[in-house]
């Protein structure tokens, strides 16, 4: 049996939460600075909760410590999620990636996150649709600033929560971000990438990544 350990990506992996998420992170932003941020897909794709925030109020202009208004700023963020994501009707799981998820675990395999989204965010969509119950844990958004820095939280949360060792190039982050990618090759993991816009394709080639598909159902993917 391999030692391998499975590291997913939520948004754009495992599900689409809609216009929901995004909406209510711009809405808390401009709370707390007076500006409209009005994020789009890149200014959120592959980043932390944490960074993106950061990042909105680095171009509104606040600067110094950003601790603080940063952690009011994720928490009025995940109240307004909360209150539209149950009811919206734009979120959706995608098929594959539940497919792939059972298939690893048909072979025995552990399931975890690896995700920007800090962990209430995290709970939250999963929850949703019943995902948590396939994942043992996670490395979440309010573990590192950036996605680069989860991977050895998950393998140091592996020993702790599996009782087991994994070397990183036993350990495969399912991502479809350039970032996911990225994230991967700077920890010497592998990934496979699911490339659901086809304009940051040649972004995840330049990434690394060490398989790239257009299903998470393709064939390529073996366990």
């Amino acid at each position: 049996m391999k030692n391998q350990l499975f590291l997913f990506d939520i948004d754009g992996t495992l599900l689409s939460p809609g216009p929901s998420a995004r909406t209510a992170i711009n809405q808390a932003i401009e709370k707390f600075t007076g500006i409209p941020p009005n994020l789009q897909i890149k200014d959120v794709a592959g980043l932390t909760d944490r960074l993106i925030v950061r990042n909105a109020l680095g171009k509104s202009g606040v600067d110094g410590d950003m601790t603080e208004i940063i952690n009011d700023i994720i928490n009025d963020y995940l109240t307004l999620f909360e209150n539209t994501y149950l009811d919206s009707i734009e979120a959706f799981v995608f098929k594959d990636a539940l497919n792939l998820v059972h298939k690893v675990k048909e072979n025995d395999l552990p399931l975890a996150l690896l995700t920007g989204n800090v962990k209430r965010g995290a709970q939250i969509k999963l929850r949703r649709f019943d995902l948590m119950k396939h994942f043992s844990f996670g490395a979440y958004g309010d573990d590192g600033k950036t996605r680069s820095d989860l991977p050895i939280v998950a393998r140091n949360r592996a020993q702790e929560v599996l009782g087991k060792t994994y070397k990183f190039n036993e350990i495969v982050l399912v991502g479809d971000t350039p970032e996911d990618a990225i994230a991967a090759k700077v920890n010497g993991c592998k990934s496979i990438i699911v490339c659901r816009r086809q304009e940051w394709y040649d972004d995840i080639v330049g990434a690394g990544a060490d398989l790239i598909v257009e299903s998470l159902d393709d064939p390529a993917i073996v366990i």
